[in-house]
């Protein structure tokens, strides 16, 4: 009996004991500042924050172990903790810009794929006039120019439909397909973006086999505040004058942002005289590419509402823009056409129109361990390519209506996302997500290239979590499609007579004239993803991943049939191609030691179908045709590695980035040659010194950088070799104490030596046209 009293007295001794301790503690921002409504947790314990940043945990175990303090706009930490010794604990939270302020490349959170972020004012140091361009200092991407407003991003020599880019969760959807189709999001206006490279996409469906682009605009300001900024820029190359204006207001839980940009610019200046299109020189007056100028115009909308357990946000937006094409290369060549009128500010025939308007609703419902998203958007990208009625057939007559639109394409998107996060105690988190992507593009005017076709997909996705220990993350994906493709047919009888009366055989023409078919196409693919991250020591870390991706086939790919300017060839698709699939797997490993920090990232995709255009060795009955290119399949490998570093002596610090990469088709029975578009062996680097601040100056800076490229010799078939090339740049940039205005002017200076060049990555480097001449870039940025 005496036994059984002392056991229940220890007993109750144990949970009095167990249930005694209380732990303490208090949140801060980098200022010292305390956090209103943080959220601290530890398994089925959690506490908020009141006003004066203050927390208290009671009746907790005793242990280690480790609490996570979460804020919206905030890096989220694991602080450690060993009950009853610790009774009080301080936190100090960064903003996801204050985390990112000394570096160039960086993630402070412990994620398996290999993500870049990159901060808006990282963009607005490297700004080159579109958002694409001023990503290309992030190692493995880089630009396809075709213009001096509009340029496409590339990942790893991937682009097109094989990037997604993102804003605020919803695929952004033009006419990726097109070489001459620029990315519609204004550069100035992205308040963060993350490039996220090969696997760690699952999320992102079919266009993600490359990586994904995502940019987020939904960062919420602070309580009661109200604050913008104006942006004044201009340059050489194209004598570009724009400016911009970022406004927002917050109270306690409604907020408000409000954006307008605008840029106009000139024909822009390479170092040439002339350039050659199917074998005619065309000359090029006082360097000017004629017919190049345009302009673009954005507004960005936003309001929403914020709560501790609620948020909905409401953005609309919409770009445009008009852009001339080169006069000489643009539907029948013409020498005529670039004939200087000393005007470089004007647009005529032939040019684009784009008008992209964009309305997102997203919303979340927050719980201490779970969170529900639904994201709802529709947007349309409404593309017109205007130029002089011509034809190619001596039997057409001009439209009676728009008589000089050429082509005209209406693309309408319907995206509905839902996700439910869940966590079970520190360790897991699992999400599972329902997408569904519907589209219909319109097609009409005089010329002929891309069918009308609506597309619906639909898909599941799933994705877990597991933080095994403060050193090791795992992460488990898996994603469903089903996609449905329907393409209409077109009977072009203006070329059928043409044909025939030309001599051709009612065979030949009825095959040629019939430019598109009826198309039913389904898809049904499942995809795998799984990533492990690990902290070898605090001066090492590693992260791996391993994938399958697929993207399924476009309507370009499968029944366009016609003269493509864009790529100046005659395009046919191909109803018969397979849903493009493929494995891939990087290694990202990552050694930082006090002022050194350096990023080796080795990967390699394998395609079992990788689609491609494949010159067919017939010529197109289509006068100025030229060859026919055809879409077709074939094995593919690609491979290769990046490498980052970034060094700090004192004042200097020097950043230097270098890629290589490798690829192959594996099975084209005309010969393994390297897929088209591949990056060469490049190097880029840029040398700062940071002055000390001043009563006049803050964070001033000088640099010095230069860009290295190797010659391309490796090709693809009927792909024209690439010289290599060095070109060098400077700049320098500080903010100016006048007063209560303290304005950032940067002053950068690009391709200084005015070398004449050519991009491997470029279209018009088919037609021999360099990359921009010198330019010098003059932003001044004010913050109210």
């Amino acid at each position: 009996m005496m036994r059984i009293s002392i056991l229940i007295i220890c007993l109750i001794h144990s949970v009095i004991v167990f249930s005694q301790n209380t732990l303490k503690g208090k949140v801060v921002d980098a200022n010292g500042m305390p956090l209103n409504k943080c959220h601290i947790d530890w398994n089925a314990y959690c506490a908020t924050t009141n006003s004066d940043g203050t927390f208290e945990l009671q009746n907790i175990p005793s242990g280690s172990f480790n609490l996570r303090v979460k804020l919206d706009g905030f890096q989220t930490q694991d602080v450690f903790v060993n009950v009853p010794e610790t009774t009080f604990v301080e936190v100090v939270l960064f903003t996801e810009d204050e985390m990112l302020d000394e570096l160039v490349i960086s993630t402070n959170q412990p994620k398996t794929y290999n993500g870049i972020s990159v901060k808006s004012n990282q963009i607005k140091d490297n700004f080159a006039g579109s958002l694409a361009k001023s990503l290309e200092n992030v190692a493995g991407v880089t630009a396809m120019e075709i213009g001096s407003g509009v340029s496409k991003p590339m990942i790893r020599g991937l682009g097109f439909t094989r990037i997604a880019v993102t804003e605020n969760g919803i695929k952004q959807e033009g006419q990726q397909w097109g070489a001459d189709h620029g990315l519609e999001i204004d550069a100035l206006q992205a308040e963060e973006v993350e490039v996220i490279k090969g696997v760690g996409a699952i999320a992102y469906g079919s266009d993600a086999i490359g990586g994904v682009i995502r940019i987020n605009n939904e960062k919420i300001p602070q309580e009661n505040t109200t604050s913008g900024n104006v942006i004044f820029h201009g340059k050489t190359v194209n004598d570009a004058l724009g400016a911009s204006v970022n406004f927002q207001h917050r109270n306690e839980n409604w907020f408000f942002k409000a954006k307008f940009s605008g840029v106009d610019y000139a024909d822009f200046k390479v170092p040439t005289s002339e350039v050659n299109y199917l074998n005619t020189k065309i000359p090029i007056y006082n360097n000017r590419m004629k017919n190049t100028a345009g302009d673009e115009y954005s507004v960005y909308l936003q309001g929403g509402y914020v709560s501790d357990s609620f948020q909905s946000i409401l953005s609309v937006s919409n770009l445009k823009s008009k852009i001339g094409f080169f006069a000489g290369a643009h539907g029948i060549p013409s020498v005529g056409a670039v004939a200087d009128d000393g005007n470089y500010r004007d647009v005529g025939f032939p040019y684009q129109t784009v008008n992209h308007f964009k309305v997102t609703s997203s919303n979340k419902w927050k719980k201490p361990h779970s969170e529900w998203n639904a994201i709802f958007s529709f947007q349309q990208n409404h593309r017109q390519e205007w130029s002089l009625f011509h034809s190619h057939y001596s039997n057409q007559t001009a439209p009676s209506v728009n008589p000089n639109l050429e082509l005209d394409f209406v693309l309408n998107t319907l995206d509905s996302q839902v996700n439910y996060s869940f966590e079970t105690g520190l360790n897991h988190e699992t999400t599972f997500g329902f997408q569904q992507n519907y589209q219909q593009n319109n097609v009409s005017g005089y010329s002929y290239l891309l069918p009308e076709y609506n597309r619906n997909n639909l898909a599941f996705y799933a994705n877990h979590q597991w933080f095994v220990s403060s050193k090791t993350t795992l992460d488990f994906g898996a994603r469903l499609d089903y996609i449905d493709m329907k393409t209409q047919g077109y009977f072009d009888s203006i070329l059928y007579d043409y044909l025939v009366s030309n001599g051709k055989t009612e065979t030949v023409a009825k095959e040629n004239a019939q430019r598109s078919s009826d198309v039913h196409k389904t898809y049904l693919q499942t995809n795998f993803a799984f990533g492990l991250s690990y902290v070898m020591h605090p001066k090492w870390k590693w992260n791996f991943n391993v994938g399958t991706n697929f993207r399924a086939p476009t309507a370009m790919e499968l029944s366009a049939n016609g003269i493509h300017h864009g790529a100046f060839r005659h395009e046919k698709g191909n109803p018969n191609l397979k849903v493009e699939r493929g494995v891939s797997s990087e290694i990202g490993l990552t050694f930082e030691n006090g002022n050194f920090k350096s990023t080796l990232s080795p990967y390699v995709y394998y395609f079992s179908n990788y689609i491609f255009l494949k010159p067919t060795g017939t010529f197109s009955v289509l006068p100025h045709g030229g060859q026919v290119y055809e879409y077709s399949q074939s094995k593919a490998l690609i491979t290769g590695f990046e490498y980052a570093l970034q060094q700090k002596w004192n004042s200097f610090t020097l950043n230097a980035t270098f890629e290589y990469l490798y690829n192959k088709q594996l099975d084209n029975p005309k010969g393994n040659y390297p897929l088209p578009f591949s990056t060469p062996i490049n190097l880029s680097a840029e040398l700062s010194y940071a002055f000390k601040d001043s009563k006049i100056t803050k964070q001033s800076k000088v640099y010095i950088n230069t860009k290295w490229a190797s010659a391309q010799n490796r090709i693809a078939q009927n792909e024209e070799k690439t010289p290599g090339y060095t070109i060098f740049g400077a700049g320098l940039q500080s903010e100016i104490n006048i007063g209560k205005l303290k304005p950032v002017v940067r002053l950068q200076g690009n391709n200084l030596l005015n070398t004449k060049y050519y991009n491997h990555a470029s279209f018009y480097r088919a037609i021999e046209i360099p990359e921009l001449g010198r330019n010098v870039q003059l932003m001044i940025q004010i913050p109210f």
